[in-house]
């Protein structure tokens, strides 16, 4: 077998029996070491130089991730925010990758509920920082009335619910106008506003609606076109701010 699926493979064996998707290399190479030579049919005398080359290459694939303090993050499946505690740094790079997953719980669970939340604040710390801490359409900087507004609605797509290309962040008002359908985003983030809005709602929706591009990830088109679905999303029933 080659190294890298004996590696691997160890890994996840680690993380089985240890119930925990980080990884402490030390102790990893004290229960597996023996057992990676014998699957790997190594004659070498250098079985540790071998693994942290093989983990290197890992992180390369974007299987695993460096957390420090010789620990690190198993990648190669979707991490469940509810099955542990992990620290901030972990969850992060879950995001980062597209691996965290963020489940229905039952209210009386309150340990997973306390780390599903932990994965909710860790997606909104990163996409008020995607959107520089204000509102996507608006000037409104004051966090008490931002949101991580998901596009795709949370209960509709429950793999996306991590995904930071289906959220952003909007004030109070913007995100309650756009899960109503007052307002669009195309795929090119060009806004449309419903044509059929109170006199109210239109001076805020063409007065003070304007798409601010995030600094790195782009709202995905994909979910851009789930929500225009949703809302019954018809061209000429809208029009530019």
């Amino acid at each position: 077998m080659k190294w890298r699926d004996v590696v691997l493979n160890a890994l996840r064996r680690f993380s089985v029996r240890h119930g925990t998707r980080m990884v402490d290399r030390q102790g990893f190479l004290a229960e597996e070491r023996d057992a990676m030579i014998v699957e790997a049919a190594s004659l070498g005398n250098t079985p540790d130089q071998t693994v942290s080359r093989v983990m290197q290459e890992l992180r390369e694939e974007q299987l695993i991730e460096f957390l420090g303090n010789g620990k690190y993050l198993l990648l190669d499946a979707p991490l469940q925010a509810e099955t542990e505690d992990l620290p901030d740094e972990a969850i992060d790079l879950a995001i980062k990758h597209g691996k965290l997953r963020l489940g229905d719980i039952h209210a009386d669970n309150f340990v997973a509920l306390r780390r599903c939340r932990k994965g909710q604040d860790r997606i909104r710390v990163r996409t008020l920082e995607n959107y520089q801490g204000c509102c996507a359409l608006c000037d409104v900087q004051e966090q008490g009335f931002l949101r991580a507004a998901h596009i795709a609605r949370w209960a509709d797509n429950v793999e996306a619910r991590a995904d930071l290309h289906n959220v952003i962040s909007m004030c109070l008002i913007h995100d309650a106008l756009f899960e109503q359908g007052y307002f669009v985003l195309m795929d090119d983030n060009r806004v449309l506003v419903k044509a059929s809005a109170s006199q109210t709602l239109s001076v805020v929706l063409t007065q003070h609606t304007q798409f601010r591009p995030p600094t790195e990830i782009q709202p995905g088109p994909q979910f851009l076109r789930q929500h225009r679905d949703r809302v019954n999303f018809q061209l000429k029933s809208y029009t530019s701010p």
